[in-house]
């Protein structure tokens, strides 16, 4: 492993002689030759010597999540620097997102593929310091954001200083870019574009977007106005909507307690959207009601039981499509990288905390307060 954090000191002595032997030789007087000197050999392995110098390897400091669920418990924590295996990299991490995602693992919601202790943390941007073996140096140097996989979940996240990961994972930064904004380019702008792909929505349509404050709302709605589509978002408080007023990508903003399917058929000469986004989980039973013949509504959030059930013959008269989408792929984040740098969209970044317990609390509260305009980003 090839990285400018980890030194090693010099391990052994050098051997000053007698390498075509193979054995090195140290003479002593013997003690038991009093009147002549006679030399008797030594093996090197029967010389006491000092102990090796030991590899220093560097530590970081990270926020750990020990426990979830009522028994919450994080501690700001000094770990080793992470190992990169073949293939992958490490990372010193400029910024890091904390989503609605992150929240649910910390509150014992979500444990599907979760073990714990475990650093949280996957939307992750930052700069190459080491490599792994079979890549390549000249990367030591690059800025990246990383593609989720599993990081956060099996393996540690970027609540940290340094991240590991896959470098097939890694999509290269212009300059600059990974400490503003370039942690969101995955998730949740490259998680928006594949939801918007999912539900085939195109320019001249009319588009729906509940949670339009949050990460992959906000990002969705910026992206499908880039598109040529009408956007209408629904946000749940005035506080928001007031914030979101104005914004040139938002053709309308409604409260989500007011009877928003109604005024979605209002403005669109009652015929209802083209397409939906549901990033909450929570809207269902009404964004179907709020759709055309043949329109399509895509499940972005973690879907509430409760809010699931509608009547099917809903669904079967106005020949609905419902698709599920998940995760992002490379092409959706390269997409994200043109549009940022393009100015279509704009990473929302609602605040910058510094890395500690403190911070992560803090970031939690005010996603479970829904009070974060697009993402809150720590900075180590």
């Amino acid at each position: 492993m090839i990285c400018s954090r980890v030194h090693q000191c010099s391990a052994m002595p050098r051997n000053h002689g007698c390498s075509r032997m193979g054995k090195l030789f140290a003479y002593v007087q013997s003690s038991s030759m009093k009147s002549s000197t006679c030399m008797a050999p030594l093996l090197y392995a029967d010389i006491v010597h000092p102990p090796p110098s030991p590899v220093r390897v560097s530590r970081m400091r990270a926020v750990l999540l020990e426990t979830a669920g009522p028994a919450l418990h994080l501690r700001d924590a000094v770990l080793p620097d992470p190992q990169p295996a073949p293939d992958e990299a490490l990372l010193r991490v400029t910024s890091c997102g904390f989503s609605h995602h992150d929240a649910l693992i910390m509150e014992g919601a979500l444990r599907r593929g979760v073990t714990l202790p475990r650093v949280l943390g996957h939307e992750v941007a930052g700069v190459v310091c080491g490599v792994g073996d079979g890549v390549p140096t000249r990367l030591i140097g690059t800025e990246a954001v990383v593609m989720p996989g599993d990081i956060g979940h099996r393996r540690d996240g970027g609540f940290a200083e340094m991240l590991s990961a896959p470098v097939a994972s890694l999509v290269p930064l212009p300059q600059g870019m990974a400490a503003t904004g370039g942690a969101l380019l995955a998730s949740p702008i490259g998680v928006a574009l594949r939801a918007l792909e999912a539900c085939g929505v195109a320019g001249g349509e009319t588009l729906v977007v509940t949670g339009a404050s949050g990460g992959v709302g906000a990002h969705a709605a910026q992206a499908a106005h880039a598109m040529g589509a009408s956007v209408i978002g629904i946000t749940g408080s005035p506080e928001k909507a007031q914030r979101l007023e104005g914004e040139p990508w938002l053709d309308a903003v409604l409260l989500d307690d007011e009877p928003w399917e109604e005024v979605v058929a209002a403005l669109t000469g009652d015929m209802g959207a083209d397409a939906a986004l549901d990033t909450t989980g929570t809207s269902l039973g009404r964004l179907v009601a709020a759709m055309r013949q043949g329109g399509r509504i895509a499940l972005v959030g973690q879907t509430s039981p409760d809010a699931a059930p509608f009547a099917p013959a809903e669904a079967i008269f106005r020949e609905l499509t419902l698709v599920g989408s998940l995760g992002v792929e490379r092409r959706h984040v390269e997409r994200a990288l043109s549009l940022v740098a393009g100015g279509q969209v704009t990473p929302l970044v609602h605040e910058e905390l510094p890395l500690s317990v403190e911070s992560v609390t803090c970031a939690y509260r005010a996603v479970k307060r829904r009070e974060v305009l697009g993402r809150v980003v720590l900075r180590p």
